[in-house]
């Protein structure tokens, strides 16, 4: 057991938790994206365009749009490995009820204003009762020669976002955006370990606000052909700890971490193969590498450190999606879409020393997901969507146990919104 990698591991426990199937950034934010997968370039008067197509909402219709949708989460990652000759397999428990998101948007003449409350990042709990890979490495270096006889581990990340957008018509086909974003991070994090005669806990939150802009454009070269990008600045997030309860202070009150919300380039292409069935495809690229996640620091056994930056190990990330939307009639609308979402990770087993990565794995993974609209009136849409997330089952070395742990995971979703347009 390397000594000094576990005291690492330890130390990084003031770090962020997100359980989502990107990094930072959710692309899951409206029911209309669970049932479709894709919204970058979408047209159809949702009011979910506040966050996925801002600029085109100067193109809609005069009138007043609200959107009020919520997720239900059931995610299933499990870790296995073989601790000094004991394997041993650790799973997530419960869901995740409650994910909401609000939009409203204002359309007059060639001006649009919008905003809305949604969960931009994180948005679920990790919650593994009887323990995990973290918590069995911080019993094993805080009292190593007792026996350990209860663990468990429960943590959670929201990034909370309320944006501004104003939106402009430069003629029919153009129209553009400008505006921005308030996030605050709120993070939870809670572990136990207990022996024979003692028990251990960690129990504290850190929190962290910062502001980002927001540009986007989108152009309508003819009536079945629509085009959209916008593009999200990064957040600066420095987290600070608060509200220790627990047994053991692992960072005292007001200790600080960064932990940036990368800026995003958000892209979409919609077309309309028919007057009842259009398609859309839609690339988004997180640029993890340029937001500050603080550093790791790598000892060897003559004493030399190295330092590294976290989000340089983390990579870039992409996710690519295409969808299809066909009206069966004028009150039903069906959909479905899939989206793949790539890691380029620089050092993938150096990142994963970090709390919550086993479990709540990071890697390339594959959304489908499907449903459909009812337009209970000409002002008023139900929307009902079902997603399925799917990873290839990943053997991921842990550098703090020098071990290899086989990792698991598959997520769903269900989601239910409604649409107002007044």
């Amino acid at each position: 057991m390397n000594k000094k990698a576990i005291i690492s591991l330890i130390a990084l426990l003031t770090l962020t938790i997100l359980a989502n199937a990107q990094m930072d950034n959710l692309a899951n934010m409206s029911a209309k994206w669970i049932r479709s997968n894709v919204r970058n370039a979408a047209l159809d008067g949702g009011a979910d365009m506040v966050n996925y197509n801002p600029a085109g909402l100067a193109m809609l219709n005069e009138g007043i749009y609200l959107s009020l949708s919520n997720q239900m989460l059931f995610r299933h990652p499990q870790h296995s490995f073989n601790f000094y000759g004991t394997e041993m397999t650790y799973k997530q428990n419960g869901m995740d009820p409650i994910l909401p998101m609000f939009y409203a948007a204002y359309k007059k003449n060639k001006y649009a204003v919008s905003s809305g409350v949604y969960i931009s990042g994180g948005g679920a709990t990790v919650d593994y009762p009887n323990g995990s890979l973290s918590t069995l490495l911080i019993a094993n270096i805080l009292s190593p020669n007792n026996q350990l006889t209860e663990q468990s581990l429960k943590a959670s990340s929201y990034y909370l976002a309320i944006p501004l957008n104003f939106s402009y018509a430069l003629s029919d086909d153009l129209s553009f955006s400008v505006g921005g974003r308030y996030i605050m991070g709120i993070n939870n994090t809670e572990a136990n370990v207990a022996f024979s005669q003692v028990v251990l806990g960690v129990d504290y939150k850190s929190t962290a606000s910062g502001f980002g802009g927001i540009i986007g454009i989108d152009f309508r070269p003819s009536e079945k052909l629509n085009i959209a990008v916008h593009y999200e600045t990064k957040v600066n997030l420095e987290f600070e700890v608060s509200d220790n309860k627990g047994s053991v202070e692992l960072a005292e009150n007001g200790t600080k971490s960064q932990r940036d919300l990368p800026a995003a380039l958000n892209t979409g292409i919609r077309y309309k193969i028919s007057d009842k069935l259009s398609t859309e495809a839609d690339f988004n690229y997180y640029f993890q590498t340029a937001a500050n996640w603080g550093d790791i620091v790598l000892a060897d056994v003559y004493g030399n450190s190295t330092v590294k930056d976290l989000s340089d190990l983390a990579g870039n990330c992409y996710t690519a999606n295409l969808g299809f939307i066909y009206m069966l009639n004028e009150k039903l609308e069906v959909s479905a879409g899939c989206s793949f979402t790539a890691f380029n990770y620089d050092n993938m087993e150096l990142y994963y020393t970090q709390l919550g990565l086993y479990e709540a794995p990071k890697y390339d993974n594959l959304n489908i997901g499907l449903g459909a609209g009812y337009n209970i009136s000409d002002n008023i849409q139900i929307d009902l969507g079902l997603g399925r997330t799917f990873w290839n089952d990943e053997s991921i070395k842990s550098l703090g146990a020098d071990i290899p742990v086989d990792v698991t995971n598959k997520s769903y979703v269900l989601a239910l919104g409604v649409d107002f347009r007044l």
